[in-house]
C-alpha cells in the first residue's frame, strides 16, 4: 500500500509552528540544547521547567528576539529564523506589560494599528471588538495606574490580540499576580482562546497553571526538552523521575530489578520485565489506599507496612504521611475523611496499590 500523500485528505495538517535542530550557546553555556518541537494550530502550547532550564529562550526564539545557535524555525511553512520579531505572524505578552503610562485602555490596544496606518473607522471597530472580548468596556478610558494587576494583563492582552498574530506568545504571564487573580485569569486566558481559536504558546515554572491552560506541555530541563505531550500523559506516565516529582505530587521508592521482578527496599516484589539495574517506583499519593494492618483491608498487588505519621485535613482530600518499616515516607491522598477520625498517629497501617498504577523508572 502507498504511503498517503502530504497534501491528501486523510493526512493530518502540518504543525504551524515547527522547530528543528534548535538550539542556543551563550559562550560555553548551552541554554537549549539540540531539540524539535512541533507546534500545531489551535493548540494552547506550554513550555514548563524550572527557573534558567531555556523555556523562555526558546519563546523568545519563536518570536525572532534571539537569534538560535543552530536549527532552523518555520511558521505557517516559512522559515522565519533570521527574520526578526516585526516580520513574523507573532506578538508577545511580556511579563511587565510594557503599557503606556500616558494613554488609555483604548489607546494602548489602539497602538500597534495607528502605527500601522490602519484605517481609523477600522482601528474603531477592532478596538471595540477586543474591549468586549477581554470584558473591558467599563476601563475603556482609564489609564494603567487605575488598574489592577489583572486588568493591565487584559489590556496588554488585548494589544497583542488586536493585531491579529498566528502565532501569540506570552512570557510567564501571570507570574506577578497574587494566588485568587491568577486563578481567575487562567479561566479568562482559557475563555479567549476559545472564543478566537487562536494558538498561544506560553512559557511557566507553575505546573498547576501548565496543566490547567495547555492542550500540549513540553517539559524542560537544563536546556533539553525532557518530555512532550498531553497533561494528562505527561502526568500519568512520566518519562523520568525529575517529570514525576516536578509535574504533580508523586512517591518515589527506590528499588532494583533482577531476573526480570523487582525488589522495593521497603520490602514489597513483583515482577517487571527489563535488564538488571536500580530502579525507582513512582506512584501518585491518590493512586494509594491507606487501611489498618489487617490482610483483608486493602486489595492491590503491592502493600507495604508502617505507621501513621501524620493527617492533614486539606478539603478534598486528607493528606496522610505514613513511615515505613524502612524508614522511608509515603504520602497518600484520601477522600476517605472518616479515616482521619479512625486512625491515630503511630498506628500500624498498610498502603497499597495495583501495578497499572504505578511506572518503574531507571534510578
Amino acid at each position: 500500500m502507498s504511503a498517503a500523500r502530504e497534501d491528501s485528505p486523510s493526512a493530518s495538517p502540518p504543525p504551524l509552528v515547527r522547530l528543528r535542530g534548535i538550539a542556543k550557546n551563550y559562550g560555553n553555556v548551552a541554554a537549549v540544547r539540540p531539540l524539535d518541537l512541533d507546534i500545531h494550530s489551535g493548540d494552547f502550547y506550554a513550555l514548563l521547567g524550572p527557573s534558567g532550564c531555556g523555556k523562555t529562550t526558546l519563546l523568545r526564539i519563536i518570536g525572532g528576539f534571539t537569534e538560535p545557535s543552530a536549527g532552523t524555525v518555520e511558521i505557517d511553512g516559512l522559515d522565519v529564523t533570521r527574520l526578526g520579531p516585526e516580520q513574523r505572524p507573532t506578538n508577545m505578552v511580556f511579563q511587565g506589560y510594557g503599557l503606556f503610562p500616558h494613554m488609555t485602555v483604548r489607546q494602548n490596544i489602539a497602538y500597534g494599528l495607528r502605527i500601522g496606518h490602519v484605517d481609523r473607522a477600522e482601528i474603531r471597530e477592532r478596538v471595540g471588538a477586543i474591549i468586549g472580548l477581554v470584558r473591558l468596556e467599563q476601563l475603556a478610558d482609564r489609564r494603567p495606574d487605575a488598574l489592577s494587576g489583572g486588568q493591565q494583563q487584559r489590556v496588554a492582552l488585548a494589544r497583542a490580540l488586536i493585531m491579529r498574530p498566528r502565532v501569540l506568545l506570552l512570557d510567564e504571564p501571570l507570574a506577578a499576580l497574587d494566588l485568587q487573580l491568577r486563578k481567575a485569569m487562567q479561566e479568562e486566558l482559557r475563555r479567549i482562546h476559545q472564543s478566537i481559536g487562536g494558538t498561544f504558546v506560553f512559557v511557566t515554572h507553575d505546573q498547576g497553571e501548565a496543566m490547567a491552560l495547555a492542550n500540549r506541555i513540553a517539559v524542560m530541563d537544563a536546556g533539553v526538552c525532557v518530555q512532550e505531550g498531553g497533561p494528562e500523559d505527561i502526568y500519568a506516565a512520566p518519562k523520568t523521575r525529575f517529570i514525576s516529582t516536578f509535574i504533580g505530587d508523586a512517591n518515589v521508592l527506590p528499588g532494583r530489578r533482577q531476573g526480570g521482578r523487582v525488589a522495593l527496599d521497603a520490602g514489597a516484589t513483583f515482577p517487571d520485565a527489563g535488564a538488571d539495574e536500580a530502579i525507582v517506583v513512582v506512584v501518585r499519593p491518590e493512586a494509594i489506599a491507606l487501611g489498618r494492618d489487617r490482610p483483608s483491608d486493602l486489595a492491590g498487588a503491592i502493600r507495604l507496612t508502617g505507621r501513621l505519621a501524620d493527617s492533614v485535613f486539606l478539603g478534598p482530600y486528607v493528606k496522610y504521611r505514613v513511615t515505613l518499616e524502612n524508614g522511608a515516607e509515603v504520602v497518600v491522598h484520601s477522600q476517605d475523611v472518616r479515616l482521619r477520625h479512625e486512625l491515630v498517629p503511630g498506628e500500624r497501617v498498610q498502603v497499597s496499590w495495583g501495578l497499572a498504577q504505578q511506572r518503574v523508572l531507571v534510578s
